[in-house]
């Protein structure tokens, strides 16, 4: 099993990479599972032509977003059945004697919300469960 931290944009990741030789790559990143497809950066994008194609691996169903630090919610700013957008702010954690606006990765509906203004939050524990 192979260990990276990846930055893409302004965050960062920590991913597990288990077989490369499959198709698609089943990945964790922050813990969640991920398909992604490799390719050598020599080989040319292929164009997707016609329908779209089926989605890989299993199919969309609901991801947590989870606490990247320790920390107090400070405010909650999604409930059940909202729609978040990538990017959208998800609650307000403050951590260190900082606010941190925490950010959706993905888009989706909210589904449970895990957390209240008040609430004290280890690494990793659920702040929301979005469905695609």
């Amino acid at each position: 099993m192979s260990r990276l931290r990846v930055r893409i944009e302004d965050r960062w990741f920590d991913v597990e990479i288990d077989d490369l030789d499959s198709s698609p790559v089943r990945v964790l990143v922050d813990g969640e599972p991920v398909d992604v497809e490799v390719r050598d950066s020599h080989e040319p994008a292929q164009e997707k032509t016609g329908s779209p194609s089926a989605p890989v691996g299993p199919p969309p169903g609901v991801r947590t977003f989870r606490s990247p630090m320790p920390g107090a919610i400070i405010s909650v700013s999604v409930k059940e059945g909202d729609q978040v957008v990538t990017g959208d702010e998800v609650c307000l954690l403050e951590s260190m004697k900082m606010n941190q606006s925490l950010r959706a990765d993905w888009s989706g509906i909210v589904k449970t919300v895990h957390v209240k203004a008040g609430d004290q939050v280890p690494h990793g524990h659920p702040i929301i469960d979005l469905a695609s």
